[in-house]
């Protein structure tokens, strides 16, 4: 009979053999991570300092709010700036609601858009890894890709759609199961490759709740995307904005209040109160007002200084006078206006542009290891042929 080998008590590992067992994902201290620092700004200024610096590449951004709040024209104003940054947009269309004109009137290249319209979960998951995978690859110079999916409310997993009326009651809880398996297989691989995550939310009244609750609002699809979102931003509608158009009063859009209720990547902010956010291209430019609530931001981290004349002063140098004067000096000279953004640390597209220029490597290479992920369907690409389009 052989003998039985004992196992050796205690046995340290040199960094190199953890590195070999564990691979790059581990880092023996943390001052060997390399952060890049990449976020994909708006061209609502205020809003890229609510949540930081932007939105940060890899990360998971949950907009929820009210209808006709601004959520899904964040998101558009988020992937007009992905593409002046030289990249793309992956928008899911689970609403049936993408409209290339409105896309355009937002200022969108359509050339630089991949849509897809469907709304079973499994489906989107495995096209998302596969599309993300395929422009990671094409934009190799550290170039922003955004992940838009509007929205969850409209999604649903393949057993409840194709399931009878008479089964309703085995399909609860289905959807926030298939929402959280897509977000724990698909959240390494995005964050390796460097894609901004937009999931747009609905927000529902909660049924029976109790006398004294405070938070009598809900999301629909479960809790996984609470807990996945590196940012969960609440868009709240409010007073309707108008203006006189041949003696009547005509719709341009609304103001809106912006509140952080999630964020793990920055300090918290003060609430955006009564934005004005427009959606009447007839009657005004598109988009959030680009420059409110940044007198506030700067006053707030004594950029400025204000009497109580109402003379604006920066490094005891007079400005103007009055709010509309400051404002209108904030348009109109891009010198002044650039020293107080960047003293303030807010991002821009220019300030993204040099950023992205000053890196010497690709931050997001795409490796075999991306390229075996896990499928949420299961299904065999053995008989898929390479195609190459000229």
């Amino acid at each position: 009979m052989g003998k039985v080998k004992k196992k050796s008590g205690l046995k340290i590992l040199s960094v190199g053999q953890l590195n070999k067992k564990y691979g790059l994902a581990l880092n023996i201290v943390a001052s060997q991570i390399k952060e890049h620092g990449l976020h994909i700004p708006l061209r609502f200024l205020s809003f890229n300092y609510l949540v930081g610096f932007g939105l940060p590449y890899g990360k998971v951004i949950e907009l929820i709010g009210m209808e006709s709040s601004g959520k899904t024209l964040a998101a558009l104003d988020a992937a007009y700036c992905t593409q002046q940054l030289g990249g793309h947009v992956i928008w899911i269309d689970a609403e049936q609601c993408w409209q290339n004109k409105w896309s355009e009137e937002n200022g969108l290249n359509l050339e630089q858009v991949t849509v897809i319209s469907d709304t079973r979960i499994e489906v989107i998951s495995d096209a998302i890894a596969d599309l993300s995978i395929y422009w990671r690859s094409k934009l190799t110079n550290n170039e922003p890709i955004l992940l838009v999916l509007d929205s969850i409310a409209a999604t649903d997993c393949e057993d409840n759609i194709n399931s009878t009326m008479t089964e309703g009651k085995a399909d609860m809880g289905n959807r926030a199961k298939a929402i959280y398996k897509m977000l724990r297989i698909r959240n390494e691989l995005l964050y390796k490759l460097g894609i901004t995550q937009i999931y747009v939310n609905q927000i529902r009244d909660k049924l029976n709740v109790g006398f004294g609750q405070m938070d009598t609002n809900t999301t629909p699809g479960g809790k996984g995307l609470a807990f996945y979102a590196a940012i969960r931003i609440a868009f709240f509608g409010g007073k309707t904005l108008t203006t006189k158009y041949k003696g009547k009063d005509r719709k341009t859009g609304r103001l809106v209040t912006i509140r952080v209720i999630k964020n793990k990547v920055a300090p918290p902010r003060a609430t955006i109160s009564k934005a004005p956010m427009y959606n009447n291209p007839k009657y005004h430019d598109v988009g959030f007002d680009r420059y409110f609530g940044l007198e506030d931001v700067l006053l707030e981290l004594d950029i400025i200084n204000k009497s109580s004349g109402g003379v604006y002063k920066y490094h005891g140098k007079v400005l103007c006078r009055g709010e509309e004067k400051f404002r209108q000096l904030l348009e109109d000279d891009p010198k002044i206006r650039r020293k107080l953004l960047e003293e303030a640390g807010i991002n821009t597209i220019k300030t993204t542009q040099k950023l992205i220029d000053s890196l010497e490597e690709n931050r997001f290479p795409v490796s075999e290891e991306d390229l075996d992920y896990e499928k949420h369907i299961d299904a065999d690409d053995e008989d898929l042929e390479d195609e190459e389009t000229e």
